[in-house]
């Protein structure tokens, strides 16, 4: 539990300004002021610069801010184990999570959680995956949903969800009817793609590198929704793995078209945590319900960490279920299911 000068001090390193964090807390900025006097006469150290026109933390504020923040978090998780006791899971979930997995894996599952959990309160970032694994490590997140992660990446895996890159187009693209496509056959073809921000985009360059395949690029940009809406309203192409469109294929807005190099487009998104990191029971609830749901997505269970060799319960479905539809209805891709 922080003092009172503790939280104000942390509240202004948050906002980055005196007023601003009186405007967060409702109260004077003078009380703030005073309040971090005091701490800072407390621990003998000045704690920020207030010099430049934002202020800043001193090198003794970053150390406290640090435990600041360590001391949010495990009084967080005090709290959740304390409610555990008495059968109700509460405090707060942080996850991190690829904007693929957002649309409609992660929104409609956490939906689910807030039905059954309403009293957690869970807190959403949507990052690159280098992002996600800083924010793992930094302790900043519970768990994550992360792209391409590789071979040692040092987290626990929990489950993975594999699936090849796919070309999406409009249902009225003269692409939409085929069966398959070659990547050589998308050197014909204008794309809109993601920034190089993201790994689906490096992973799509490698591809052409390889192939020695020149691709027209149209639109780039750094959000997938906006990819796919370019080619919801258009002509153009973009590659994505489906489970990132699976709204837009299941409503028939899209139609997604699978490459023939299956081998060199394969993609992984994984669900981990930090192994030395401790979960609150509200988040190991959660992460068994995301974890399960991704079996239903075709998602398979990690057999063991790469943080050691800590087997982790395999509780999800094989690799080769389809994904699920939306509204009962049959997934559509070109007219077939699958």
């Amino acid at each position: 539990m922080l003092s009172t000068a503790m939280l104000y001090f942390r509240e202004t390193a948050r906002t980055g300004s005196l007023r601003a964090a009186a405007e967060s807390l409702g109260i004077a900025p003078s009380a703030i002021s005073r309040q971090i006097a005091n701490l800072e006469a407390e621990l003998k150290v000045l704690l920020l610069d207030r010099r430049a026109n934002r202020t800043a933390l001193t090198p003794a504020g970053e150390l406290v801010l640090a435990h600041a923040e360590t001391a949010v978090q495990e009084s967080d998780t005090l709290r959740a184990m304390l409610q555990e006791l008495v059968g109700k899971p509460s405090g707060v979930v942080r996850i991190g999570s690829v904007e693929g997995m957002v649309g409609h894996f992660l929104a409609s599952n956490l939906a689910r959680y807030q039905e059954r959990h309403p009293q957690v309160k869970v807190q959403v970032s949507v990052v690159g995956s280098r992002a996600v694994v800083e924010a793992l490590q930094a302790g900043r997140i519970d768990m994550a949903l992360a792209f391409n992660l590789g071979e040692r990446h040092g987290l626990r895996e929990h489950a993975r969800l594999e699936q090849p890159l796919c070309a999406l187009v409009a249902p009225t693209h003269a692409l939409a009817g085929k069966r398959s496509i070659s990547f050589r056959e998308l050197a014909t073809e204008r794309l809109a793609l993601p920034d190089r921000s993201f790994q689906i985009r490096h992973l799509v360059d490698r591809i052409a590198a390889k192939l020695q395949v020149d691709l027209e690029l149209a639109i780039e940009t750094n959000t997938l929704e906006m990819a796919r809406g370019v080619v919801r309203n258009g002509k153009l192409v973009t590659l994505m793995p489906r489970y990132a469109a699976l709204h837009d294929v299941s409503n028939g807005d899209l139609c997604a078209v699978p490459l023939k190099e299956r081998d060199f487009a394969q993609t992984a998104t994984s669900l981990v945590t930090f192994p030395t990191q401790r979960l609150s029971p509200a988040a190991r609830v959660l992460l068994e319900l995301l974890t399960t749901a991704m079996g239903r997505y075709g998602g398979k269970a990690a057999a063991r960490s790469d943080f050691g060799n800590e087997r982790v319960p395999e509780t999800v479905s094989s690799i080769a279920q389809p994904l699920p539809t939306l509204g009962g209805n049959p997934e559509r891709s070109n007219g077939r299911s699958g």
